[in-house]
């Protein structure tokens, strides 16, 4: 008789149970619908609220993921709170791996880390991550473009060069080697600008930039950032005081160049200068 009232207990218990976890379902559900018809009515806050209770609810399940998910997409796009849905979506990759809603993840990640958030440092050891996951994914050339120029903006010129060089060598059909052939000189330029030792302007960065930036215009005569690249000779030109071949550069680029009245400026000031030597 004990024992069959034990298992009558039993039995009603795992009925609660059952009960209880599909109670729960069907509210996350409702609360889905919800979220979405707030989300419509363009309420992105309210919305938000209400994916993150259908996550609560359901934080195994394909309709609690996928409110996960939309919460961390809105917050995104709509909100601009960067920090939390990078939050929710290293949660998201972290339960969905390996799947291709993984990667998307993932890659979204890796953009509110370098595009948003100017956390450079993680963005770097993050697009590492990925490329060791996915060494020849087609967003591999990008997200060495990305390390490279995670790496200029941490002031680290030498670490971003050897990237943006590695790319040009792993990749070089791609758009992305293009843009780092630029970014090479602008890189060594800007090393010039910091001055490391003290002592005056950085000439041999300067040159280095020259360099590089006739090495862009030899391998790339027709691309979009041509201008800028013959306007960075005239500037290193320009902070080396050769004086007349930086004025003569920037008169040659006066006509294409995207802005010419930085062009005009720069010229007056070349001779505002030579007119100062000559006195």
């Amino acid at each position: 008789m004990a024992a069959t009232r034990k298992r009558i207990i039993c039995l009603m218990l795992a009925g609660l149970t059952i009960c209880g976890s599909a109670c729960s379902v069907n509210n996350a559900k409702r609360n889905y619908v919800v979220a979405e018809r707030l989300w419509n009515e363009g309420k992105y806050s309210a919305a938000v609220a209400e994916f993150d209770k259908v996550y609560n609810k359901d934080s195994t399940g394909p309709l609690g993921l996928q409110a996960l998910y939309r919460s961390a997409h809105t917050q995104i796009f709509f909100l601009s709170q960067y920090s939390e849905a990078a939050r929710k979506l290293k949660i998201y990759a972290d339960i969905t791996k390996p799947s291709p809603q993984n990667w998307e993840a993932q890659k979204l990640i890796g953009d509110l880390l370098f595009s948003k958030m100017d956390q450079y440092d993680l963005a770097v050891q993050h697009y590492r991550a990925l490329l060791l996951q996915k060494p020849v994914a087609t967003e591999a050339p990008e997200f060495h473009f990305r390390i490279g120029k995670s790496l200029f903006y941490a002031a680290d010129f030498s670490g971003a060069i050897r990237e943006y060089r590695a790319l040009i060598h792993g990749h070089p059909k791609s758009k992305w080697a293009e843009k780092a052939a630029y970014e090479i000189g602008v890189t060594f330029f800007t090393r010039g600008e910091q001055r490391p030792d003290e002592k005056g302007p950085g000439t041999e960065a300067y040159q280095d930039a020259i360099d590089a930036y006739e090495d862009f215009l030899k391998k790339y005569p027709k691309s979009q950032w041509v201008p800028l690249a013959r306007f960075g000779i005239a500037s290193c030109l320009e902070e080396m005081d050769q004086l007349d071949a930086a004025y003569q550069s920037y008169a040659a680029i006066k006509g294409i160049y995207p802005s010419p009245n930085v062009i005009e400026i720069k010229l007056v000031r070349i001779r505002e200068r030579k007119a100062q030597r000559s006195r």
